[in-house]
């Protein structure tokens, strides 16, 4: 942006000298002069015609500048209409030129907001789909842990059979002394 600014100020430089160079060959140059001086009296007129009317006075016939007055006005004018030229196109280039990093900015936030609502959806999709796995998923751990807590109700029950079996079938093998008490077999 500064090298941007320090352009339009070379070109503003530039164009005062090139200005000047206008006054220098309307003095030189016939053909040139000519066109000063159509275009100071052009400007005369129009400037006496509006003075008049604002001042009410009645028109009269308007005297042209002299031919030195008129080649200094002409010269004048095109250089002042050459340096607003070139500063009225620095502005209007500078206008262009933010207004597309305005519009690129905007362009960049558009993107950027589109990709930010398109990856929440993909987000809120994905935490939906999680959260429906992680109910599933927990009533599949509530049923496992009900027939695990059967299993093993089954198991202490078939284990206690299976040791009164064992006892009762140790009970009756095992011969007794005369001297021990005998078990009541159930």
């Amino acid at each position: 942006m500064s090298t941007i600014k320090f352009a339009s100020l070379l070109i503003r430089t530039i164009a005062k000298p090139i200005a000047n160079s206008i006054k220098t060959q309307a003095k030189n140059h016939p053909n040139f002069r000519k066109i000063c001086i159509g275009m100071a009296q052009s400007g005369h007129r129009i400037e006496m015609n509006l003075k008049m009317r604002f001042f009410g006075y009645r028109k009269e016939h308007i005297r042209p500048l002299n031919d030195t007055k008129a080649i200094e006005m002409g010269a004048n004018f095109l250089s002042e209409a050459i340096i607003f030229s070139v500063a009225g196109g620095v502005i209007l280039f500078e206008n262009q030129r933010s207004r597309n990093a305005a519009r690129d900015r905007k362009t960049l936030v558009d993107e950027s907001l589109a990709r930010l609502e398109t990856d929440n959806e993909a987000l809120q999709g994905a935490l939906t789909h999680h959260t429906a796995l992680n109910t599933r998923l927990e009533s599949e751990v509530a049923d496992l842990r009900q027939d695990m807590t059967l299993i093993r109700e089954v198991l202490d029950r078939h284990l206690s059979h299976e040791i009164e079996n064992l006892h009762h079938d140790i009970a009756q093998r095992v011969p007794r002394s005369r001297s021990e008490p005998s078990l009541p077999v159930e």
